[in-house]
């Protein structure tokens, strides 16, 4: 399976309105670490604007899997995110 968007078009790098100031926001590379996590993802897409970004990318996910803290954080603030953002068509 291949993997797009794990960063939600970047909305999972923006803190969310009403979020505290001070809360944890992933970074890109949890979000790539967040997909790659599922063992029936086999590819996961980046789309980093520069060299610096690759890098980082590329240092997240040699990191490996994420912690299971991790992954319930990462559900946590997905769930915030996705509550939060109003998709209109």
């Amino acid at each position: 399976m291949i993997s797009y968007t794990a960063t939600r078009w970047s909305y999972l790098l923006r803190r969310p309105k009403n979020y505290p100031k001070d809360g944890r926001i992933p970074t890109a590379g949890e979000c790539y670490r967040f997909v790659l996590s599922n063992p029936d993802v086999d590819v996961c897409l980046t789309a980093p604007y520069n060299e610096k970004q690759l890098l980082e990318n590329i240092k997240a996910i040699q990191a490996g899997p994420l912690s299971e803290d991790d992954m319930n954080f990462m559900r946590r603030f997905g769930d915030i995110v996705h509550h939060t953002k109003k998709w209109f068509m």
